[in-house]
């Protein structure tokens, strides 16, 4: 994929190497080199949508931004991060088209990139993601009437993919046909149109299961015009989330796809300090919980959930700032990357910290750009501290003294987004 359009499967087939023993070096790959690491990023250019792909690293360093469709690539474009360790580019200059995807060869291993979705009257974003796992679950999605749920299939790979999904709502386990052995061609992109298939339901999870190959999954709500975008990610047990400030609804859906029950445990770091155990219970098999967070504050808030089987915690936000959906992270930690946060021309936008330790830490917030900006900030134990975004930045670098997670949002004449931050734990 490197020099030509040609070389793009060889290149592509190469990332699965971690999943299967390589196959012999092309004529044109020389021994004993590797590939760079790689992100895969969902893309809309369709009308008036259209989605800008940001990189973070550590270094100054070139990379490579293609897109594909329909078995083929559709353009590519090389760009470096420059001195400030960042780039935002346009999907549509590197011949990105429709609902399909785009690769990112990284220039570091340190290296971060996010989809930042955007229309008149919407804006999504999420974070991109490297080597698919063969179980990835995505809970949240809602198909009642003016709700439309999707679920997007990518396949950057040379190889056919095939899927199959375990879908769940109130009604129970979904059975349609279209669940049942979805292929997604090589280097294509795949959508399930959810609100046609199962209409009328109130909460969608789906339990997504590769077969052969491999897939990325991103699900992606319109309600009223504004959108949200959320990656399918690997289940867990102990899972962290920071929450930012704001009414409406504002909520954390608890789903699994397991046939057992399981329980749980959400501790909050709210305006009364941590409060172990706010709420606890038992997740029926194949089911979810909903705990409410508006209603316990509107300033921002964390919450940790610890369980004994196999979950994924989504914070769904639907208020007069707009509808985001993210997932939270399982792991905390010193260093995270903010790839596409920025505060819109005219809009706002925050960074949302989470002191996941038991000791005071300073926290270094530092937005990417040709002019950067450094703020310096103490956050107190099992607390949490919001701050603006400033600045038109392509993303930002939170480093900490202590183990923190960091989520951003951005708002802009009522259209919102929020992303889960992406941690460094190696550097």
């Amino acid at each position: 994929m490197r020099y030509a359009a040609v070389l793009l499967m060889s290149a592509l087939a190469l990332g699965t190497a971690l999943l299967s023993p390589p196959d012999p070096a092309s004529p044109e790959q020389v021994p004993g080199t590797e590939d760079p690491p790689v992100a895969i990023c969902p893309m809309v250019e369709v009308g008036n949508q259209s989605t800008n792909i940001s990189v973070l690293s550590s270094v100054n360093g070139a990379g490579r931004l293609s897109t594909f469709a329909a078995g083929d690539e559709t353009g590519s474009l090389e760009f470096r991060t420059g001195g400030s360790g960042a780039v935002t580019i346009a999907a549509g200059d590197a011949g990105g088209v429709g609902i399909n995807g785009a690769l990112v060869e990284m220039p570091s291993e340190t290296t971060a990139a996010a989809s930042v979705m955007a229309s008149p009257e919407s804006l999504a974003a999420e974070s991109c993601a490297d080597i698919p796992t063969g179980q990835a679950f995505i809970s949240g999605g809602s198909t009642i009437r003016g709700s439309v749920f999707e679920i997007q299939l990518i396949n950057p790979y040379a190889g056919e993919a095939n899927v199959e999904l375990t879908v769940t709502s109130e009604a129970g386990i979904e059975s349609n046909d279209q669940f049942n052995t979805v292929i997604v061609p090589a280097l294509s992109s795949r959508t399930l149109p959810l609100s046609q298939i199962i209409p009328g339901r109130e909460r969608v999870s789906a339990n997504i299961e590769t077969t052969r190959g491999s897939v990325l999954a991103f699900g992606r709500q319109v309600t009223d015009g504004e959108a949200a975008l959320w990656r399918a990610v690997a289940l867990g047990e102990d899972w962290w989330l920071p929450v930012p400030r704001g009414g409406g609804t504002k909520q954390m859906l608890i789903a699994t796809p397991e046939a057992a029950e399981i329980g749980y445990q959400v501790d909050l770091y709210g305006p009364e300090g941590l409060v172990e155990a706010h709420a606890e219970g038992v997740i029926e098999p194949h089911g979810n919980v909903v705990i409410p967070l508006a209603a316990v504050t509107a300033e921002e808030a964390g919450v940790r959930v610890i369980t004994t089987g196999p979950v994924v915690p989504a914070l769904r936000i639907d208020s007069a700032e707009g509808l985001a959906w993210t997932t939270g992270s399982q792991v905390s930690a010193p260093v995270w990357l903010l790839p596409g946060a920025r505060s819109p021309r005219g809009g706002s936008g925050s960074v949302v910290v989470l002191n996941a330790g038991i000791e005071t830490v300073t926290v270094s917030i530092r937005s990417l750009s040709d002019e950067t900006i450094v703020r310096e900030l103490e956050v107190n134990a099992e607390d949490v501290l919001v701050t603006s975004l400033r600045g038109a930045a392509n993303g930002y670098r939170v480093e900490s003294t202590g183990p923190i997670v960091a989520l951003w949002t951005s708002q802009l004449d009522g259209a919102g987004s929020a992303a889960i931050g992406i941690p460094l734990q190696d550097e």
